[in-house]
């Protein structure tokens, strides 16, 4: 049982490494001639190409506001719930 078991493995990833290799035409069919042929895009930073992060202050102070508001909307609500019912 324990000499299969690596035999297993390799198997598998022979099997994963042929299958990723394999052209599929389905999806090569669909490029044009002009994409074929056209450049690579040009590299940018990875710091451009994201927008940078809110300060983590500002952010906390934000969703404790939102949490804030969120909290007295639904106390209002029990309320007004609680006296409709009485």
């Amino acid at each position: 049982m324990t000499r299969s078991l690596p035999l297993t493995t390799c198997a598998c990833i022979l099997l994963l490494a042929t299958t990723a290799c394999t052209r599929v035409p389905e999806l090569e069919d669909q490029l044009t001639v002009d994409l074929k042929s056209a450049d690579y895009p040009a590299l940018i930073a990875l710091e451009q190409a994201i927008a940078p992060l809110p300060l983590p202050d500002s952010q906390s102070t934000a969703l404790e506001q939102q949490l804030l508001a969120r909290s007295a909307r639904l106390q209002q609500r029990a309320r007004a719930l609680n006296s409709a019912s009485n």
